[in-house]
């Protein structure tokens, strides 16, 4: 459950119930924006008030943010490679389409009129990146269905379904049913990271919270890694961004 509220100062803030929230957590996402996660308790009025408390603390991650450069944009120029998926440019004189593009074999060719399209543009990045997405996502599936397959019959750990997003705040769910849900995002994450992913949400199957039995299988069923691996994916954002140069 969730809505979007505005806070004087702030701006939007998605606000999401969640039942296995303990207390108030606000996220920063450079692409989403404010996401503040809250138990079934507490009120919307309340998710305000804590938003307004903390508005110093969001401009000034904000701030960081910017610094760090996670505004960089898509140009003619850009870079981008994840897995088999990558990206060039192409510069074309057309007046009905200024801005098209063409994925094959998971290349993505995005044709522009230079006259005409704006890359400073939210929309343009938007394009750009909805492709990419649409790419990965379809990589996603031949790459990720086998894998949750091999992790299940190894783990004991039995699913009804499992299906491929392009979800940015998590990187895969389980639902009451004991369907999977995996973002495509995965992708940026190396094959490890990966596997752990999977076997989280697997976990799900058995422990639907996050309690000590949960952790306890996760624990054992990654090697007593599950500390570190998590430590390693906070490294990782899931943010479609140009390569560095």
């Amino acid at each position: 459950m969730q809505r979007t509220i505005s806070v004087e100062g702030v701006g939007d803030v998605v606000v999401a119930k969640r039942r296995n929230c303990r207390a108030m957590r606000l996220t920063v996402h450079p692409e989403k924006g404010l996401h503040l996660s809250i138990p079934f308790r507490v009120s919307y009025a309340d998710a305000e008030r804590f938003v307004f408390e903390h508005r110093d603390w969001i401009a000034e991650t904000l701030h960081k943010l910017e610094q760090k450069g996670v505004k960089r944009i898509f140009t003619p120029n850009s870079h981008f490679s994840c897995r088999s998926t990558t990206l060039k440019f192409e510069s074309t004189n057309a007046q009905k389409r200024i801005l098209h593009a063409r994925v094959v074999n998971h290349v993505v060719t995005i044709y522009y009129n230079p006259e005409l399209v704006d890359f400073e543009l939210e929309s343009t990045q938007d394009f750009i990146k909805k492709v990419l997405l649409a790419s990965m996502r379809k990589e996603a599936e031949s790459i990720l269905y086998p894998r949750v397959n091999d992790i299940s019959a190894r783990s004991g750990l039995k699913f009804r379904k499992v299906s491929i997003g392009t979800a940015m705040t998590r990187w895969g769910s389980c639902s009451s049913h004991n369907d999977i849900i995996l973002s495509c995002r995965l992708l940026l994450l190396p094959d490890h990271l990966i596997d752990f992913i999977i076997l989280h949400e697997l976990c799900h199957i058995a422990h639907k919270n996050h309690g000590p039995k949960f952790h306890e299988l996760l624990n054992r069923l990654s090697g007593g890694k599950e500390d570190l691996y998590d430590n390693e994916l906070k490294g990782y954002n899931g943010r479609i961004l140009p390569d560095m140069e």
